[in-house]
């Protein structure tokens, strides 16, 4: 149970983490009224700045700690249906046999009811492509002082 640990973990992680940030929450707020009571205004500005830093740091964890919750919960989650859709797939395969068929089918058919009709351009050029493509034989390969 790794994955269960891990996500327990987690989940303990990103509760510490909205405890913290709420304690930071009240830290400021009491920062801020004593600040509007009339206390140091330089010593209660740098405090309100770090504490307010130290909240963003806490919430951009709390941000990617989430993220690998959800992430942990959703392999999980694949991994519990895994079984279910192998099942489902099984099923289907023994439900529908798989047939082999020609998607050009029609298509050969009509072919043989209307062959195409080519014109002389047609015939030379599948004619050069035919020579293009054919191997070459001996008589190709006359050598060039003309013997053969």
């Amino acid at each position: 149970m790794g994955k269960q640990e891990d996500l327990a973990r987690l989940h303990d992680h990103a509760d510490s983490l909205d405890k913290s940030i709420a304690g930071l929450d009240h830290d400021i707020e009491r920062a801020a009224h004593d600040l509007a009571a009339g206390g140091d205004p330089g010593q209660l500005i740098s405090y309100l700045q770090e504490r307010h830093s130290t909240q963003l740091g806490y919430m951009y964890d709390l941000g990617k700690t989430e993220a690998r919750i959800e992430d942990l919960e959703e392999l999980r989650r694949e991994e519990q249906e895994q079984p279910q859709e192998r099942v489902l797939a099984d099923s289907l395969e023994e439900a529908l046999p798989v047939t082999r068929e020609d998607h050009l089918d029609w298509f050969k058919q009509s072919l043989a009811d209307n062959p195409p009709q080519l014109d002389e351009q047609d015939l030379a050029e599948h004619e050069m492509v035919r020579e293009m493509e054919r191997e070459p034989a001996q008589e190709d390969h006359l050598d060039w002082l003309g013997r053969g």
